[in-house]
C-alpha cells in the first residue's frame, strides 16, 4: 500500500524518511558493496542539506527516528572500516551529520563521534586523505557544539586533546593539504575555545612560525599560516600585553629579514635604528617570532624570492592583527598599535626602488640587483597594504602622524608607474579622506587630482578607446558615425600600430575615479576654484568617453579571453559615478555640466546594460532635487502652522488661505474687515447726498460704470462693487464728529489712502503676509481712480458750485 501513498507537494515531511532511504540504497554503500563513484557523494550531501532530511520531525516521529537511524548506523560502519576509501566516505558524512542532524541526537552522540574521528588522526597508519577529512569533520564538529551554553568546559577539553596531535602531525608530515587541514582546524579552535591553547600556546608559536619560514611552503599556505599567527594572542592571556607582544615580534623578525634583503641598496645605519626603535634601551628584547628556531639558516638567505614572501606574510599577519577584534572578558580590548614603527617600517620598505647609493656600488653585482628588483613590487604592494591597514584601523588618531603619511602618499604618487601599486596608493588616499575628513582633503586634494588627471586621460594608456573633443557636448554624441570622425589621428601618426576599439584593464582608471569621488564627498564643501573645475570637467570627459557608441553593444566584448564584459561595466558605472558626485557636490554655482550630465543619465537608463541602467536611474532620482529645489511636500511646515495656528490639516487650510488669483475672494477677505454697508444703506445715503456731490460723481466718468451691471452679478460681485462706490461716494462732513449718517462705518470718513493704510493695520494682525499682497493689489486699483479725481489735496473735498446738476436721474440709474 505505501508504494500508492500520495504527497501533499515537495515540502511534505513524509517525504523525507523516503528520500533519506533512497540515498542510502543507491549512493551510500555498505560494508560488503564497493564504491562505484565519489562524485556521487555531492548529491548526497546537497540532498540532505536541501531538504533537511536530517532533522527529524516530531510529527512523524517513529517513521523519522528509524530512518536517520539507520543513517548513523551506516556511516559509523563506515568510519571503522579497513578500507581507507569506505572509511573516507564516512568520515565526510559524520562532518555532515554534525551539522544537519537534531540538537538531541546531536548532543547525545557527539562525545561517541569526536573519539572515533580522533582516533584516525593519533593512528599513524591512517593515510593522508583519512587525517585531512577528520580534521575538517572535527572541525564541523566544534562549530556546532559551539552553539550549546552548557557544554563549554567540555568543549574546551574535547579542543585542548586535538592541538598536540596535529601539531605532531605537522611536523612529521610534509603534506601541504594536511598543512591546510589542520591549519584551518586551528583556526577554529582559537576563534571558538581560545582557552584550550593555555598548556601549549609556545608550542604552537613555534611549529607555525617554522612552517612560514620553511622553503617548502607556498604562498597560499603563507597567508592561511599568517592568519592563524595574528589569531594566536587570543590564546595567550586575550589581553594587551599578549597583543603588543605578537606585534612587537613581528615588525622585528620583519626588520631583520629586510636588513639582509637590502644589503648594499640602504645605508647600514637605517636598519639598525629601526631595531633601537623596536627595542629601545633598558628592555629586554624579545624572543625571535618561533622562539630560538625562528632564526633562518645561511643556506635560507640566498633567495631573495624567500625572503620577500615571507615578509609579505608576516606583514599580511600584522594587517589583520590590526583589523581584527580582541575581546578579553566579553570586552573588546583598547590596543597599543605602535603607530610610529609601523609608518616608519612602510617608508623604509618604500624608500627602496632598486637603484643603488654611489657609496654601496662596488658592494653588490648586476645579477643581485636584477633579483632584488624583480621582487621589490610584491614587497612594495604587501607595504602599501599594511600602511592601509594601519589607517583603517586607527582612523582619527593618525591625525599626530598625519604629517608622515601625507608626505609619504605624495612622494611615492610621484616615482611610482605600476599600475598595480598605482591603485593601492588610490585605496590608501580614500581610506585617508574618509578617516580624517575636510583637513586631510585639504592636504591631498591637489595630489589626487594631478594623478588623477594623468591616470584618466585616455591619450597616456595604449590600448584604450580614445576620444579625443574639444567641445564637451560632443563627447555625448553616441553612434559609430560620429566616432570615425573623432581627431585621434595624431595618436595614429605617432604610433602606427596604435589599437582602437579593444578594451583594456580599467582597474586603474576605477580606481582613480574612486579617489576623485571621495574627494569631492569629503571636500566639496571647500569650493575650491583651483582644482575643481578641473574635476568637474576631467569627470564629464571621462564619463562621456567610457559610454559613447558603446551602451548598447558592450557584449560585444565579451568573446576577448581575457577581458570580460563585467570590466567594461564597472569602469562605466564608476565614471558615471564619479559624474554625479561632481554634479551634487557644494559649489560656488550651478553645475557647469549639469545638462551633459542629465542628457547621459538619460540615455544610460534607456539605452545602458542592466547595471548601468539602474545606476543612471538613480542617478536621475538624485538629481531631482537639484533640478526641483522648491518642489518640497506641505506637510509639517513651520511656516503655515504659524499663520494658522487654529488649523493643522491641509484641508483646513484651503478654508483659511485666500486665493490670491481669484478677485472675489480677495473682495471676500477685504469687505469682511471693512464692515460694508448694505445694499439699503447705500441706496439711503446716496439719496442724501446733495447734488454738488453727485455732479462729482458724474464727473469722474466711468467711474460709476460698474454700478450699471449690479442687477447681472452674483451676490459675490454685488458686494465688490458695492465696496468700489462707497470708497469712491463722498459725504458732507458733519458739523459735529459724533453725527453719522445710517450705520456707515468712521472707515468712510476717509480717503481711500487711509482706508488703506487702516486695513493693511488690521489685516496684518488678522490674516498675515498673504491677504496683505492682495490688499496691495486692490489698493492700486484705488489709487488709479483716485488720481481722476479733480479735487485739492485736503482730506475731505471741497465743492464748487458749478458741479452741481439738476437731475438726479443719473444717479438713480
Amino acid at each position: 500500500m505505501s508504494s500508492f501513498e500520495r504527497f501533499d507537494d515537495m515540502c511534505d515531511n513524509r517525504l523525507k524518511p523516503k528520500i533519506l532511504r533512497n540515498l542510502l540504497s543507491d549512493y551510500v554503500p555498505n560494508e560488503k558493496q564497493p564504491l562505484v563513484d565519489f562524485q556521487s557523494l555531492s548529491k548526497v550531501v546537497s540532498t540532505i542539506s536541501t531538504h533537511k532530511l536530517l532533522s527529524e520531525d516530531q510529527k512523524l516521529q517513529a517513521k523519522s527516528k528509524s530512518a536517520v537511524d539507520e543513517w548513523v548506523e551506516r556511516f559509523l560502519a563506515l568510519v571503522s572500516s579497513d578500507m581507507p576509501d569506505k572509511s573516507w566516505v564516512g568520515i565526510v558524512l559524520m562532518g555532515v551529520t554534525c551539522q544537519e542532524c537534531s540538537s538531541d541526537r546531536f548532543f547525545s552522540s557527539y562525545s561517541v563521534w569526536f573519539n572515533s574521528l580522533l582516533s584516525h588522526i593519533k593512528n599513524p597508519e591512517s593515510s593522508r586523505i583519512i587525517r585531512v577529512a577528520s580534521c575538517t569533520s572535527i572541525s564541523d564538529l566544534l562549530t556546532r557544539l559551539s552553539r550549546f551554553a552548557n557544554t563549554k568546559k567540555e568543549a574546551v577539553s574535547h579542543a585542548a586533546k586535538v592541538i598536540l596531535p596535529i601539531i605532531k602531525l605537522m611536523e612529521e608530515d610534509s603534506s601541504e593539504a594536511l598543512w591546510e587541514g589542520i591549519v584551518n582546524l586551528l583556526s577554529t579552535i582559537v576563534i571558538l575555545f581560545p582557552a584550550a591553547f593555555h598548556s601549549s600556546y609556545d608550542t604552537v608559536e613555534e611549529a607555525i612560525a617554522s612552517k612560514i619560514f620553511s622553503a617548502k611552503t607556498s604562498s597560499s599556505l603563507l597567508k592561511k599560516l599568517a592568519h592563524f599567527l595574528a589569531l594566536l594572542p587570543k590564546a595567550n592571556k586575550g589581553d594587551t600585553a599578549s597583543w603588543s607582544l605578537m606585534m612587537q615580534k613581528l615588525l622585528i623578525s620583519i626588520n631583520v629579514h629586510l636588513n639582509n634583503f637590502f644589503q648594499g641598496l640602504e645605508e647600514e645605519t637605517t636598519g639598525k635604528k629601526a631595531m633601537q626603535r623596536l627595542a629601545p634601551p633598558g628592555r629586554d628584547a624579545p624572543l625571535p617570532l618561533g622562539g630560538q628556531n625562528g632564526i633562518l639558516d645561511d643556506a635560507a638567505w640566498n633567495s631573495e624570492q624567500l625572503i620577500v614572501s615571507r615578509v609579505s606574510a608576516l606583514m599580511y599577519c600584522c594587517s589583520v592583527m590590526l583589523t581584527s577584534s580582541y575581546k578579553c572578558k566579553d570586552s573588546l580590548l583598547l590596543l597599543n598599535i605602535p603607530v610610529a614603527s609601523l609608518v616608519s617600517l612602510v617608508e623604509r620598505v618604500l624608500g627602496v626602488n632598486g637603484s643603488l647609493p654611489k657609496a654601496m656600488s662596488p658592494f653588490m653585482t648586476g645579477i643581485q640587483q636584477e633579483l632584488v628588483c624583480a621582487e621589490l613590487p610584491t614587497l612594495h604592494s604587501s607595504a602599501l597594504e599594511l600602511l592601509r591597514t594601519t589607517i583603517k584601523s586607527i582612523r582619527s588618531q593618525l591625525l599626530p602622524y598625519a604629517a608622515s603619511v601625507v608626505r609619504l602618499v605624495s612622494s611615492y604618487f610621484k616615482k611610482c608607474l605600476l599600475p598595480e601599486l598605482r591603485i593601492k596608493l588610490y585605496t590608501i588616499t580614500k581610506t585617508l579622506l574618509k578617516s580624517m575628513g575636510l583637513g586631510m582633503a585639504m592636504q591631498l586634494a591637489n595630489e589626487v587630482v594631478s594623478n588623477a588627471s594623468v591616470d584618466l586621460d585616455p591619450k597616456t594608456v595604449q590600448g584604450s578607446d580614445v576620444v579625443s573633443s574639444t567641445n564637451p557636448r560632443a563627447v555625448l554624441k553616441a553612434g559609430s558615425k560620429k566616432r570615425k570622425q573623432s581627431t585621434n589621428t595624431g595618436v595614429e601618426a605617432e604610433n602606427a600600430a596604435f589599437e582602437v576599439g579593444v578594451p583594456h584593464n580599467h582597474s586603474l582608471k576605477i580606481a582613480a575615479l574612486e579617489a576623485l569621488e571621495t574627494l569631492l564627498t569629503t571636500g566639496g564643501a571647500l569650493r575650491s576654484d583651483s582644482w575643481r573645475e578641473r574635476v568637474d570637467k576631467l569627470l564629464m570627459m571621462t564619463a562621456g568617453n567610457a559610454c559613447e557608441g558603446r551602451w548598447a553593444n558592450a557584449e560585444t566584448y565579451h568573446h576577448l579571453p581575457n577581458k570580460s564584459t563585467a570590466d567594461l561595466v564597472e569602469f562605466q558605472v564608476a565614471a558615471l559615478r564619479a559624474f554625479l558626485a561632481s554634479l551634487v557636490s557644494p559649489s560656488r554655482a550651478r553645475p557647469a555640466y549639469f545638462a551633459e550630465g542629465f542628457e547621459l543619465f538619460q540615455t544610460g537608463k534607456s539605452e545602458g546594460e542592466m547595471k548601468v541602467a539602474g545606476f543612471c536611474a538613480h542617478a536621475l532620482m538624485s538629481l531631482e532635487v537639484v533640478i526641483h529645489p522648491r518642489a518640497l511636500p506641505l506637510d509639517g511646515l513651520p511656516s503655515l502652522g504659524d499663520q494658522f495656528p487654529e488649523s493643522n490639516s491641509l484641508a483646513s487650510l484651503k478654508h483659511n488661505t485666500p486665493n490670491l488669483n481669484n478677485g472675489d475672494n480677495l473682495f471676500k477677505e477685504w469687505t469682511a474687515n471693512v464692515d460694508v454697508p448694505s445694499n439699503n444703506e447705500i441706496l439711503r445715503n446716496v439719496d442724501s447726498i446733495s447734488p454738488l456731490q453727485e455732479a462729482k460723481r458724474l464727473k469722474r466718468g466711468n467711474d460709476l460704470a460698474t454700478v450699471d451691471s449690479l442687477s447681472g452679478q452674483d451676490h459675490t460681485d454685488i458686494v465688490g462693487s458695492e465696496n468700489v462706490q462707497q470708497a469712491d461716494v463722498r459725504k458732507k462732513v458733519p458739523e459735529s464728529p459724533k453725527e453719522s449718517l445710517g450705520h456707515v462705518s468712521e472707515r468712510d470718513d476717509m480717503v481711500p489712502e487711509e482706508v488703506y493704510r487702516q486695513v493693511v493695520s488690521e489685516t496684518r494682525e488678522g490674516e498675515g503676509l498673504a491677504v496683505k499682497d492682495s490688499i496691495m493689489e486692490e489698493a492700486v486699483v484705488v489709487k488709479k481712480r483716485e488720481s481722476l479725481d479733480e479735487s485739492d489735496d485736503d482730506s475731505i473735498p471741497s465743492l464748487k458750485a458749478d458741479d452741481y446738476l439738476s437731475s438726479d436721474s443719473d444717479i438713480e440709474s
